[in-house]
């Protein structure tokens, strides 16, 4: 059988073993990893391959006129993204603290409503970052589709 399930619900799916293989964005996968760890959740997965397709990545942006001189400008900042403990991770690395603001989705529009000092999201092409009037300035995760199965199914592709 086949399940059409939302991106989010593919890893969880995977890992409490009630599907066996799924297609996600290693993005997805990573955040869901992430949130797992967080909550004492099970995370058991196998990446059977990486695909060729979903290529994109995780990135901070800015309003085009405001000064960029490296990730400490945007200390306390406050940040929208809908990757939460990936942007989590990657500030904890640098040491910089901020303050996150969770969206899921239209996440580019955050700045101009005034609800964050930058964003934090996906970009493939960098358009509707241009057409929102921000600007990528860090790269935090790159990202493809990858095929994962259950960590106990062992299956030749």
């Amino acid at each position: 059988d086949v399940m059409l399930v939302r991106d989010d619900d593919i890893p969880g799916l995977i890992m409490d073993g009630i599907v066996e293989l799924g297609i996600i964005g290693s993005n997805v996968l990573e955040e869901t990893c992430l949130n797992r760890a967080l909550v004492c959740g099970s995370i058991s997965y196998k990446v059977l391959q990486h695909l060729d397709f979903g290529i994109c990545r995780l990135s901070l942006s800015v309003p085009f006129d405001k000064e960029y001189s490296g990730i400490s400008c945007l200390r306390n900042a406050r940040i929208a993204t809908s990757y939460p403990n990936l942007l989590k991770r990657y500030f904890d690395e640098k040491n910089i603290s901020f303050k996150p603001f969770v969206l899921n989705g239209s996440v580019e529009v955050a700045h101009n409503s005034g609800l964050a000092d930058a964003i934090c999201d996906l970009v493939s092409t960098g358009a509707t970052l241009e057409a929102n009037g921000l600007r990528e300035v860090e790269t935090i995760y790159h990202s493809r589709a990858c095929l994962i199965s259950r960590e106990d199914k062992h299956m030749a592709i």
